[in-house]
């Protein structure tokens, strides 16, 4: 089994950084912006209770501001897209992707 001794450059609890990962297959509610912008913002705020779990207020602050503000300037698609929202200190993207039905709304935090 590996240790910290392995990754001497690995950050430690106290030096890790929230990031977040969320995806949303596409719903027929998703073709209305307020519907999508509910959607979106419920998610948001079940990912900023499970980060304040995890991590002090200082470190998620960030990556929460940035979740809101990227939530902010969704619209929908006209093409039934789902939408992938990668966040994290240093970067964020939405990326809109025609998925499978077997998909299930999830959110990864790390």
């Amino acid at each position: 089994m590996k240790n910290d001794k392995d990754y001497p450059d690995m950050p430690g609890p106290e030096e890790s950084q929230p990031s977040i990962s969320l995806i949303l297959p596409f719903e027929l509610k998703m073709n209305h912006e307020k519907s999508l912008f509910d959607l979106l913002t419920l998610s948001a705020d079940k990912i900023e209770k499970e980060l304040r779990v995890s991590y002090p207020e200082e470190r998620i602050t960030p990556v929460i501001k940035k979740l809101r503000k990227l939530i902010a300037g969704i619209h929908c698609r006209p093409n039934n897209q789902s939408i992938a929202i990668f966040v994290s200190p240093l970067t964020e993207k939405v990326y809109f992707f025609t998925g499978t039905r077997e998909l299930k709304n999830n959110f990864h935090l790390s």
